[in-house]
């Protein structure tokens, strides 16, 4: 069953955390659309666990196409990563750094954009290993 009102989701970065939330994230009915990532491979692997995503040839062709922006770069690349892209009143992006402040989306809520931050307070090692800690694990919310 999916959740209701459920915004299509991407997610630039496929690492350890991107994978584990896009995976546990489509497992309980979210619309995971499409990923973006520096690695091919690596968005192979998350577009594989999800039915339906697609890969994303840029950033920008991600950020264009989703309601929900989930931007699941190393800590240094969220504030570059979000200064690079267009972004458009009403949607929204979501950094998941526990360490950055919500500044680093400036250039997105300038734009119209809703912002905020998704921190999982785990150790993201392998995705499936992930996935099994999630369910119950505490996760701090910044937002509007």
């Amino acid at each position: 069953m999916s959740p209701p009102d459920t915004p299509t989701l991407g997610f630039i970065g496929a690492g350890r955390m991107g994978t584990a939330l896009a995976w546990g994230l489509a497992r309980k009915g979210y619309a995971v659309a499409a990923v973006a990532s520096r690695s091919r491979t690596s968005a192979e692997r998350l577009a594989a666990g999800v039915a339906g995503c697609g890969i994303m040839p840029d950033p920008q062709a991600l950020a264009d196409s989703v309601d929900l922006v989930m931007l699941t770069v190393p800590d240094d690349a969220i504030a570059p990563a979000c200064a690079g892209l267009r972004w458009r009143a009403g949607q929204a992006v979501v950094h998941c750094s526990g360490a950055t402040e919500l500044l680093a989306l400036a250039p997105a809520a300038s734009s119209g954009a809703h912002t905020g931050g998704f921190h999982p307070l785990q150790m993201f090692t392998e995705p499936e290993t992930a996935l099994r800690g999630l369910p119950g694990c505490t996760i701090a919310v910044e937002a509007e």
